[in-house]
C-alpha cells in the first residue's frame, strides 16, 4: 500500500536518521518482506534505528503521518508476526544490539532487542552463566523477538519459558511516548503487571528497547538419553515414567519417523540414527554434582528401557556425541525444507500425557490423504510442532494441507490444548481463534490493543481474526 504522504514522512526521517538508516530501493527493502514462514509482504521503507530516542522519534512521525509500523529482528518467527502485511515502515531493531551490563552479584542482564541468541550465550557462558530459554533459531534469533512470542524451546520443562526471566521492560508506544515497566526487584506488585502483557504481545502494543532479566549458573554437568521406540504411545508413557520417578530433566524432545529420516537425508554422519524407529526420544539431565547428573541419567535409562515399545536405549558417551544428537533436533525444520516442498506449521500444545495421542491421531489423519506429515517438538511439555508438506503449485494438496491444519487445531482444543505454544499467532493462527477463545475474550483483548495503540498502526492485521471469520458458529 502507498501512502500520499510517504515521500514527506520520508524526508521528515532523514532530519534525525542517516541517509544509511532510512532502506528504499526495492532490493534491500526486499530483506525486510519475509520471515521463516516464507510470506512476502513488501514494505514502503525500513528504518534501522540505533537507540530508543531514533525509536520514539520513528513512532511519532508515523502516529502523525497514519502510517503503520511493524517492528523486526531477526525474522526467524514461523507465524508471520514481523510481516508489513499493510506496507508502511519496517522497524528493524538489528542495529540496536548491545549487551549492556553483566551483573553477576544480582544475576541480571540489561540487552537490547537486537541481540542475537546466540551470541548472548557466548558471552554468558564466559561468565559461567546462561540464559535458559534458547530457541532453535538461536543463531539468528533476537531477544527483542523472543519476548515478543514468549519463546522457550527444550529446556522450558524444566526452567520455563521467556516471560519467567524479563524483569523488566524498556518500551515506546505507538505515539512515540517511552514507558518503563517492571524493573530490577524480584518482587513487584505494584499496580497491573504490564511487563507479563508485553510479552508474548507479538509487536501489537509497544516496541520494546530494554529487556532486564534473570540469568542463572550454568550447570557443570549434563547427561543425554536415547530411546528409540516402535510406538508414539509408548513414548507418552516413557515420559511419564520420568516424571513419576520424581526426575524433572531439562529436556525431554522427540521426533518421529518421518522427522528422523528427513534429518538423516540432511546431515551428513548421521549412519547412527533407527531410520526404522517410529519415535527418537531424547532426554538430558543437568546439575553441579556430577555424581547426582549420572544418577539421575541411569535411573531414567534404566526405567525407560523397561517401558513396553522401547527398542533402543543409551547414554551419550560424551559431551560432544550429546551436542551431535541435538543438533539433529534442532535440525528438523531446515531437513522438513530442504525437501523443496510448500508447507504449514502447527505449533500446538496440549497437556503433557496427551502429546503423543494428538501425535498419533494426526498421524491417522494424514492416512489416503497425498500430504506428508511430520511430527516433532517438546514432549516434555506437551508443545508439538506439525509440518504438514503439500507439492508447489497443487491446489489439491494445498487444500488437503489447509483442511488438515484445521483439523489438528480442532483436535488440539478437544484435548485441552491451545493453539499455539511458542510460535505466536501472527497471521497464520488468527483466523482460528474462535477454536479457542469466546467472542468475549476476544474482545476484551481488542480493548487492550486499543489502549495502547487507538489507530492500530502498531503490528496490524496480527493476532485478531478476520472479521468474516469471527465466530462463524454465532
Amino acid at each position: 500500500m502507498k501512502y500520499n504522504n510517504i515521500n514527506e514522512f520520508v524526508t521528515e526521517l532523514k532530519i534525525f536518521l542517516k541517509e544509511e538508516q532510512v532502506i528504499l530501493d526495492k532490493e534491500n527493502l526486499f530483506h525486510y518482506c519475509y520471515d521463516a514462514t516464507e510470506m512476502r509482504f513488501m514494505p514502503d521503507v525500513a528504518v534501522l534505528p540505533v537507540n530508543t530516542e531514533e525509536v520514539s522519534k520513528i513512532m511519532k512521525l508515523a502516529y502523525e503521518n497514519d502510517i503503520p509500523v511493524t517492528p523486526q529482528g531477526g525474522r526467524t518467527g514461523l507465524s508471520g508476526g514481523a510481516l508489513p502485511v499493510k506496507g508502511g515502515v519496517v522497524l528493524s531493531l538489528l542495529r540496536m544490539n548491545r549487551i549492556l551490563e553483566i551483573d553477576k552479584k544480582n544475576m541480571q542482564i540489561v540487552i537490547e532487542p537486537g541481540v542475537i541468541a546466540a551470541d548472548l550465550q557466548k558471552e554468558l557462558n564466559e561468565h559461567n552463566l546462561f540464559f535458559p530459554p534458547d530457541p532453535s533459531s538461536t543463531v539468528e534469533s533476537t531477544l527483542g523477538g523472543n519476548v515478543a512470542e514468549n519463546a522457550g524451546y527444550t529446556r522450558a520443562v524444566k526452567y520455563g519459558v521467556t516471560r519467567d526471566y524479563v524483569l523488566g521492560l524498556e518500551a515506546v508506544l505507538p505515539n512515540g511516548d517511552i514507558i518503563h515497566v517492571g524493573g530490577r526487584t524480584l518482587k513487584n506488585v505494584t499496580g497491573y503487571d504490564l511487563v507479563s502483557l508485553l510479552i508474548g504481545s507479538e509487536g501489537t502494543l509497544a516496541v520494546v528497547t530494554k529487556i532486564i532479566c534473570k540469568v542463572l549458573p550454568k550447570p557443570m554437568f549434563r547427561r543425554t538419553c536415547i530411546f528409540y521406540l516402535d510406538d508414539l504411545i509408548a513414548a507418552a508413557d516413557l515420559v511419564a515414567s520420568v516424571f513419576e520417578s520424581g526426575i524433572t530433566p531439562c529436556a525431554i524432545e522427540f521426533m518421529d519417523n518421518y522427522s528422523i529420516n528427513c534429518v538423516g537425508d540432511y546431515l551428513s554422519g548421521m549412519e547412527f540414527l533407527r531410520r526404522d524407529a517410529a519415535v527418537l526420544v531424547l532426554i538430558e539431565v543437568d546439575g553441579n554434582h556430577r555424581g547426582a547428573t549420572d544418577e539421575e541419567a541411569h535411573r531414567i535409562l534404566e526405567s525407560g528401557s523397561t517401558q513396553k515399545g522401547v527398542i533402543e536405549s543409551r547414554l551419550a558417551k560424551s559431551d560432544e556425541e550429546a551436542d551431535k544428537l541435538w543438533r539433529i533436533r534442532r535440525e528438523t525444520l531446515p531437513a522438513l525444507k530442504a525437501k523443496g516442498k510448500d508447507h504449514l506449521e502447527a505449533d500446538v500444545v496440549v497437556p503433557r500425557y496427551q502429546l503423543s495421542f494428538l501425535a498419533r491421531a494426526i498421524k491417522e489423519s494424514e492416512t489416503d490423504k497425498m500430504v506428508k506429515v511430520a511430527t516433532f517438538g517438546h514432549a516434555g511439555d506437551g508443545n508439538l510442532h506439525v509440518t504438514i508438506q503439500y507439492r508447489k503449485r497443487n491446489f489439491s494438496e494445498l487444500e488437503e494441507a489447509n483442511e488438515l491444519l484445521g483439523e489438528i487445531y480442532r483436535k488440539t482444543v478437544e484435548m485441552g490444548g491451545k493453539l499455539t505454544g511458542e510460535h505466536g499467532v501472527g497471521l497464520t493462527v488468527k483466523n482460528y481463534m474462535w477454536l479457542q477463545m469466546s467472542p468475549v475474550e476476544i474482545a476484551l483483548m481488542k480493548r487492550i490493543k486499543q489502549a495502547f495503540d487507538p489507530k492500530g498502526l502498531l503490528n496490524p492485521e496480527k493476532i485478531f481474526p478476520d472479521e468474516e471469520t469471527e465466530n462463524p458458529a454465532g
